[in-house]
């Protein structure tokens, strides 16, 4: 899979056209000589198809080469910026999950037609808004607190926070429509009424029994929603300034930086199939018959 998608990277990157040397022509100090030069030294004068081979070679080495923007080896530069984006998209899962488990818990245990509509609401409001628009807005709410006390400079821990819910906001809507939607089969089954004939406490009910099975559809969300969050940081970190790996993804995509680009497509594909891989061990480890499948 990480092959094809960076064969299709590479080739919609080359049908762009130019490279990270084309803005150089608008210098009347650089001549096309120089340019050609530098062109050559980086192997940007070769066929498309040459250069993907090549790269492709180093890749199987482990080396992703050297960013022409940066100078910096790709590999470190991504792994770098990654762990900052891991951080937001962590807490934005976390986020998401606290919020799904409350208000399903407590719409379960409520049974009010209020909390239902609060529900609902929740999940309209955060399925409906846009990234780009929570974004601007608390864009905007840094620019008016910046002369008073209560100033939010980027890539403080009140921006990371607000960083994150505008991250997690689509999550919500998606695990809060799930949980709840999972908890309240899951309380009509024999086996939660059995827990309830034996005495067991609602919430010890709730957390034993009903749970479980509730959990696994999350789960799977879970694994589902990485490419999403890789996708949606490219939008909070660029207007917030939050150095992760989407504001490196704009940055290397306006100068055209190609060895750096096709370092984020290979590291971001790794990243979202380990998240899904790790997904499924989690289903495997809440549910004994997926454990069981899986030996068979």
């Amino acid at each position: 899979m990480t092959l094809a998608v960076s064969a299709v990277s590479f080739a919609l990157l080359a049908r762009a056209g130019g490279d990270a040397f084309t803005a150089l022509r608008d210098n009347p100090q650089i001549s096309e000589r120089t340019i050609e030069q530098l062109r050559s030294v980086y192997g940007l004068d070769k066929p498309v198809a040459t250069r993907y081979f090549r790269w492709l070679t180093s890749l199987a080495t482990g080396d992703l080469g050297e960013s022409i923007h940066f100078r910096l080896p790709v590999g470190d530069l991504v792994l770098s910026r990654l762990y900052y984006t891991s951080l937001l998209g962590g807490t934005a899962v976390f986020m998401a999950w606290f919020v799904a488990a409350v208000l399903s818990y407590f719409g379960v245990r409520a049974s009010s037609r209020n909390f239902d509509r609060i529900i609902e609401f929740v999940i309209l409001m955060t399925a409906s808004t846009p990234r780009i628009a929570l974004a601007l807005f608390a864009l905007a709410l840094f620019v008016a607190t910046s002369q008073s006390s209560l100033q939010i400079r980027s890539g403080s821990f009140a921006s990371f926070i607000i960083s994150s819910f505008i991250l997690a906001a689509p999550l919500i809507a998606l695990f809060t429509a799930q949980a709840n939607s999972g908890l309240r089969s899951a309380m009509g089954e024999d086996y939660v009424k059995l827990a309830r004939s034996k005495g067991l406490s609602e919430p010890a009910v709730i957390a034993k029994h009903a749970s479980r099975p509730a959990l696994n559809p999350l789960l799977t969300l879970f694994g589902l929603s990485l490419g999403g969050i890789i996708g949606g940081a490219v939008i909070v970190e660029t207007i917030l300034g939050w150095q992760g790996i989407g504001d490196l993804t704009v940055t290397a995509v306006r100068v055209r930086d190609v060895p750096l680009v096709m370092g984020i497509v290979v590291v971001s594909t790794i990243a979202v199939w380990a998240g899904n891989f790790v997904g499924e061990l989690l289903q495997m480890a809440n549910d004994s018959r997926l454990r069981a499948e899986a030996l068979s």
